[in-house]
């Protein structure tokens, strides 16, 4: 009888002991410091080439273009979304889409990516492609 108490102790300790590991487990798993690092393109610099590359666009050279001045510099869009007070223009070239966000009926900011959609660094290149290659309206 006196083995089996003895027993019964350490499977009782040993239980506690287990559960005291598993909770230590679960709470260290919730207190990580591993931030996600989201992104659809896995962190990637687009490449922008193209065969005809036109002269490079700043941006600061769009922004504030009205639509006739985008019209007439990169023809026109291949797509014209509204969402709100906000238009999204995106034009192509061979190389790369162009997209320009229009508000208040003035471009008010560019980003470009490469036909993979991995971003460009600046969009001007992309954006003297597209004005190389514009669309006719």
């Amino acid at each position: 009888m006196l083995y089996s108490t003895g027993r019964r102790a350490r499977i009782a300790g040993m239980k506690r002991a287990l559960g005291a590991m598993v909770a230590a487990c679960v709470l260290g798993g919730c207190v990580s410091n591993n931030d996600p690092n989201y992104s659809l393109t896995g962190g990637e610099q687009g490449v922008f080439r193209s065969s005809n590359p036109g002269r490079a666009i700043p941006a600061s050279a769009i922004k504030g273009m009205d639509d006739s001045q985008l019209k007439a510099t990169f023809g026109a869009p291949a797509l014209d979304r509204k969402d709100g007070p906000t238009r999204a223009l995106r034009y192509q070239s061979d190389g790369c889409s162009l997209w320009v966000y229009v508000s208040g009926g003035r471009a008010q900011y560019t980003e470009a990516y490469d036909p993979q959609l991995r971003p460009l660094g600046s969009p001007d290149q992309c954006a003297g492609s597209v004005a190389a290659q514009r669309r006719a309206a």
